[in-house]
């Protein structure tokens, strides 16, 4: 099989099980809110484990009844504030805070600095509009446009004016020591980006109020006052009416004692949050109680995560129609779990207008119904993922240790006694069996947020897995490496196709606190998946020689199709480096030379495929597609600057700023063109090498790997983390090739495997 016959092979499977798979889904849209108004409570910092562990009676029915999911809160890799969020809300695609100016918004008979605000905004708008202002607008839109995520601020409140609906924001979390209420409030004490999230582009938000008005003086709240819910609820009767309308309320007292915690002792800190709970519930209840049940939607939600939860907020919603289950959305396709950037395309939903597919951001929809106790299996998961995130460095160091150890008995294995040298094998096997049972381990409930238990069960696990490997070893002399690498790639693909389970919150899975991805394949998972694959591919060719290497490229094509593949891996970064990793690996088993003409075609190959995968994606329903519909839109409208905006954010955040990276991609390539030519010169790579058959599989592995982790490298997000976790799988395997004998292929003459050439002989053992 030729590589272009592979690559022709490729498209049409992933055509097919696109096409098939293209209608699934379990999750239900939601609908608009027959009176199209829509009430956002705001409860930054709330938790579900405050509901298991204080008496909030208005919250707990709500819950009860509404559709329930953890929301990431995290922008790139940090969390982020409360003005990131609530700006990442309005513009349906993760945000930034300007610097200056970060959370001012004024009413207009307010004062700045000692300035009239009707003086700023006639200077700063050359007008003086009604409503909310935001005087850091002009700041939110140049950092937007200068990061990696091309956020437009605004959008949402944008969208909702030209659909006529109104917009209200009623929020105070002025914090600062010693503020009296009559006097204006100092300049650092401003924390109103609650108003970033329903203004427009302009920075006016035409309703409600977010003025010192709402506060009142209480010597024991935190800096001194407090929220006067009396005002605010008026605030909130003159705003909600029966046109439609969004509103979005702040329980800002939980943001001012948040702010306050580090002044106060640790008891102190849980009386002062204990209270602004039971103010929030009870401000919630007078809220619900204006609102009707059968025509209008109730959105509540926490911004920003907790001090003790993993970078996850709260969110919950009561709309005619949405029965209670779990939340999610197309770009978590997991159960629990949204997005920040995905409540300005649900609050558009709710209104009945269609969202915009430039916003990053999907529609919530109702999935499935989830355990009995939905709050207490989120609290568990998010246990889970703050335990992964505190022991993967453990982990890691323990793994390598292991490698580090079996390393040095196999390079100093003349030297060892018969004993150890038998059992060295089998501990190698087990080396490699610790990847898949990293994987398992998170699935017993009770090693999940245990490391005792989960590495007595993982050592257990490799056993076994060395055990079958050896026994297999045994009675086919030269498989057992077969069986140890494979267990890692049938264990992820069958992972990946069954809904990636194993992915969560397990060790090389990826972690919800982290939020890169809920579903899918991560980069750690990607670079253990792709470089197994590479080895295995190398060991069946190794092993049956000419007859194993359409067995081999058939593999690698079964792997690419399940990374990339938009309801299995979804895995932009891994389709780009398996490509040509894959390409050139096939390339070299087939006899064929690695020119540059040859890596040009794999680069265009790359391309090509990744586009298949785009195409398949923005054929299937809006509700399911992932962001590589987003990719093919881009590519079809010609909005190349976003796409480059994707792979520079993907490529610094692996590299380091813009300067650095641009220097570590010219250090990359000066060291691949070296390598290559040297290659080239010991007539191991070029168009004059010659390769009998029985040096393929080496040369192949290492070519592809090499490729797998220089590109792996750039194209995903993790740095450094790809190429050291492929050693995982690759110093094992070295290992396996000096220690166990096995079938070796005759000489053949170099070029692709002909059906009119016969079977090539094995060869004896090694």
């Amino acid at each position: 099989m030729t590589a272009r016959r592979a690559l022709a092979a490729l498209v049409v499977v992933a055509a097919i099980l696109g096409l098939a798979s293209g209608c699934a889904t379990t999750a239900e849209d939601i609908e608009a809110a027959p009176s199209g108004r829509v009430l956002v409570v705001s409860l930054p910092g709330l938790e579900w484990d405050d509901l298991r562990g204080a008496d909030l009676p208005h919250l707990d029915a709500f819950v009860d009844g509404a559709a329930i999911a953890d929301m990431t809160t995290r922008i790139g890799r940090r969390d982020a504030t409360t003005t990131d969020a609530y700006l990442t809300m309005g513009a349906g695609t993760r945000s930034v805070a300007p610097r200056i100016d970060t959370a001012v918004a004024v009413d207009p008979d307010e004062t700045y600095g000692g300035v009239p605000a009707a003086e700023l905004l006639q200077r700063r708008l050359g007008e003086m509009p009604d409503g909310i202002s935001y005087l850091g607008v002009g700041g939110a839109i140049d950092a937007n446009d200068r990061s990696a995520f091309g956020a437009e601020v605004g959008s949402l409140g944008d969208h909702l004016e030209d659909a006529g609906v109104d917009r209200a924001v009623v929020a105070n979390a002025d914090a600062v020591e010693g503020f009296i209420s009559e006097d204006p409030p100092p300049e650092g004490s401003f924390a109103r980006g609650a108003a970033t999230m329903l203004m427009g582009s302009d920075g006016i938000v035409p309703g409600g109020t977010v003025s010192r008005s709402l506060l009142l003086d209480d010597p024991a709240a935190a800096f001194g006052w407090r929220l006067d819910h009396d005002k605010v609820l008026d605030e909130f009767d003159q705003e909600w009416d029966d046109d439609p309308g969004v509103v979005l309320v702040e329980a800002s007292d939980m943001s001012r004692v948040a702010a306050y915690g580090s002044r106060a002792d640790p008891s102190q800190r849980r009386e002062l949050r204990a209270q602004s709970l039971l103010d929030a519930d009870a401000l919630l209840g007078s809220l619900l109680e204006r609102t009707d049940p059968e025509r209008d939607a109730v959105l509540v939600l926490s911004p920003v995560s907790g001090s003790s939860s993993p970078a996850l907020g709260v969110v919950a919603l009561r709309s005619p129609g949405v029965e209670g289950g779990l939340l999610q959305s197309a770009t978590t396709r997991r159960d629990g779990y949204v997005q920040l950037a995905d409540v300005a395309p649900t609050i558009l939903t709710l209104v009945g207008e269609e969202p915009p597919t430039d916003m990053e951001g999907r529609s919530f929809q109702v999935g499935g119904r989830g355990p009995s106790d939905r709050v207490a299996a989120l609290t568990r998961a998010a246990d889970a993922a703050a335990f992964r995130d505190a022991t993967i460095a453990i982990a890691v160091v323990g793994i390598t240790a292991v490698l580090a150890v079996l390393a040095a008995a196999t390079a100093l294995r003349d030297r060892l006694g018969p004993r150890a040298r038998r059992l060295l094998v089998p501990l190698v096997y087990g080396a490699l069996g610790l990847v898949p049972a990293t994987f398992l381990v998170g699935q017993v409930g009770a090693a999940r947020a245990n490391l005792a238990a989960q590495v007595a069960l993982a050592l257990v696990i490799a056993a076994a897995v060395a055990v079958v490997a050896e026994l297999v070893d045994r009675r086919r002399p030269g498989a057992g490496p077969l069986v140890a690498v494979g267990s890692i790639v049938a264990l992820i693909a069958l992972d990946i196709a069954i809904g990636a389970p194993l992915q969560l919150n397990t060790t090389f899975g990826y972690s919800v606190a982290v939020a890169g991805r809920f579903t899918g394949l991560g980069n750690l998972a990607f670079a253990l998946f792709g470089s197994a694959a590479i080895v295995l591919a190398a060991l069946i060719v190794d092993r049956l020689g000419a007859r194993g290497v359409r067995v081999a490229l058939a593999l690698l094509a079964a792997v690419l199709v399940v990374e990339g593949l938009p309801m299995l891996g979804a895995d932009v970064g891994g389709v780009i480096s398996m490509v040509p990793a894959f390409g050139v690996t096939a390339l070299i088993l087939t006899g064929r030379a690695v020119t540059w003409r040859a890596a040009a075609g794999l680069v265009a190959a790359t391309v090509a495929v990744l586009f298949v995968f785009a195409l398949i994606d923005a054929a299937r329903p809006d509700e399911v597609q992932t962001h590589l519909a987003r990719f093919a839109e881009h590519v079809l409208d010609g909005r190349w600057n976003t796409f480059s905006k994707s792979l520079g954010r993907r490529w610094q955040a692996s590299l380091g700023g813009a300067e650095l990276a641009g220097w570590a991609t010219v250090t990359v390539a000066m060291a691949v063109s070296g390598a290559y030519a040297a290659l080239v010169a010991a007539g191991m790579m070029g168009p004059d090498a010659t390769r009998p058959l029985r040096h393929r599989p080496t040369l192949a592995a290492a070519a592809g790997l090499a490729v797998l982790g220089v590109v792996g490298l750039v194209a995903n997000d993790s740095s450094v983390a790809v190429p050291l976790t492929m050693l995982i799988v690759v110093a094992p395997a070295v290992m396996l090739r000096h220690l166990v004998p096995g079938h070796r292929a005759e000489p053949a003459p170099p070029g692709p495997p002909s059906a009119a050439r016969a079977p090539v002989p094995e060869a004896a053992v090694r």
